[in-house]
């Protein structure tokens, strides 16, 4: 079932993830000395907030866990944001279990909080309805599994991934796309986050542009379209760039520190961690490999055989093995260095602020040091700032993003959110 649960759970999902806080110089609004009044008074975005709207992928969505509900969505970084600003941002907040149901810990009880099971096809799972006085659409406009294509052109009609099917249909009312349920709330601030779809398939081991990655040179006309129609309504905007390097995502591990945990892959699971994982710089996409591994070797157990053997070696370039060699990783990480640099052009071309999500998965306390104990038997398998499904982030996750964005807008435009934001907290 786990397989299935990475396979396929987190197929449409991604992240991937994402980068950082060394962009190039920003030319930035004359920073002002201001008494509290005026602080409290910019950090209003000057009436710019009232109007915030966000689009993007479920990472702006508040997705965690691999499932969108209330409690997820009210602690995504576009609602932190606005709250930095005095401002509370409407959302499609989705109540029940969820749409999907997110995974309960720990990940060893194998289910949702629907109690469904964690690797059934999300085409199968439940989608629990919007929560009762939501009214569509709302501020936030991002989507689980979206890519910028779809922010342009996908409405509830004629979307195609089915694991989505039912989700977009709690986030925008018939007819209508991302951008254009933006335009028609005439917005005075938007950020933009998109692009991570885009390479998040390469997480199956298959790092191919125009296969399991969309071709940068496909990309960067849908983006430079999707900017314009944001540019076009909003004076203020926020693009997000990217991860840099896919080794830093919190749901890869390199195969030497799996190995260095082999003892209790043995003794707890009856998995034998392979020899050609001893000093392995490939990179395992854990919410896969992992469960999959103990799954088979508790079954073995059970009936007195095993132990199975988890390898890291990296299969030919089309197998789904969910292993990255060093050369696939820079296949991902060069164009991610791509999509970054055009993004950050995109934000200097229309005045727009920027930072990258590498603010977060960047930090050098993103992961905690690897245990198979830990990932299959604890609350928090993927550390503070991540949650149970090794790719979204946390309510604290949300929060740095949150502040680095707040950080980015007071860069460009003076808003002096973050310090208005401590005088409130005094």
């Amino acid at each position: 079932m786990y397989s299935l649960f990475t396979r396929r759970a987190l197929g449409a999902t991604l992240v991937v993830l994402v980068t950082a806080c060394t962009d190039a110089p920003i030319a930035s609004a004359p920073v002002v000395a201001a008494d509290d009044a005026t602080i409290a008074f910019l950090s209003e975005g000057i009436g710019v907030f009232h109007r915030y709207v966000a689009i993007g992928t479920s990472l702006s969505m508040g997705v965690a866990s691999d499932g969108a509900i209330a409690a997820s969505q009210e602690q995504s970084w576009p609602a932190q944001l606005a709250r930095l600003a005095h401002r509370e941002m409407t959302q499609p907040l989705i109540g029940g279990t969820g749409c999907r149901s997110p995974l309960r810990a720990p990940l060893a009880s194998g289910v949702r909080l629907s109690g469904e099971g964690a690797g059934a096809n999300p085409a199968t799972l439940s989608c629990s309805p919007n929560l009762e006085g939501v009214v569509l659409p709302t501020q936030n406009l991002a989507i689980n599994g979206a890519s910028t294509q779809n922010a342009l052109f996908t409405t509830p009609e004629n979307v195609t991934d089915a694991g989505n099917r039912l989700v977009i249909a709690r986030v925008l009312p018939p007819g209508a796309t991302q951008i254009s349920a933006l335009v028609e709330q005439n917005p005075k601030i938007v950020s933009v986050e998109f692009g991570a779809n885009e390479v998040l398939g390469a997480r199956t081991g298959i790092a191919i542009p125009g296969v399991t990655m969309f071709p940068y040179s496909a990309w960067a006309p849908l983006y430079t379209q999707l900017v314009d129609q944001v540019a076009l309504v909003a004076k203020h905007g926020i693009l997000v760039g990217l991860i840099r390097d896919a080794a830093t995502f919190p749901g890869f591990r390199r195969g030497s520190e799996l190995y260095a945990d082999r003892t209790m892959f043995a003794a707890a699971f009856n998995v034998a961690v392979s020899a050609d994982c001893d000093g392995s710089p490939n990179l395992l996409f854990v919410p896969v490999r992992v469960p999959t591994a103990v799954a088979t070797g508790l079954a073995m157990r059970q009936a007195g055989a095993g132990p199975h053997t988890l390898s890291c070696t990296g299969g030919p370039t089309t197998l789904m093995d969910f292993v990255l060699t060093p050369d696939e990783v820079g296949i991902v990480n060069g164009q991610l260095a791509q999509m970054n640099a055009y993004i950050r052009a995109e934000a200097e071309r229309v005045g727009f602020a920027h930072f990258e999500l590498e603010e977060l998965f960047g930090r050098s306390d993103i992961k905690p040091p690897f245990s198979v104990v830990a990932l299959m038997t604890s609350a928090q398998p993927y550390g503070v700032y991540t949650s149970l499904d090794g790719i979204h982030p946390s309510a604290e996750g949300q929060r740095v993003i949150a502040e680095a964005a707040a950080r980015a807008i007071d860069r460009r435009y003076g808003f002096n959110m973050l310090g208005a934001a401590l005088i409130a907290s005094r």
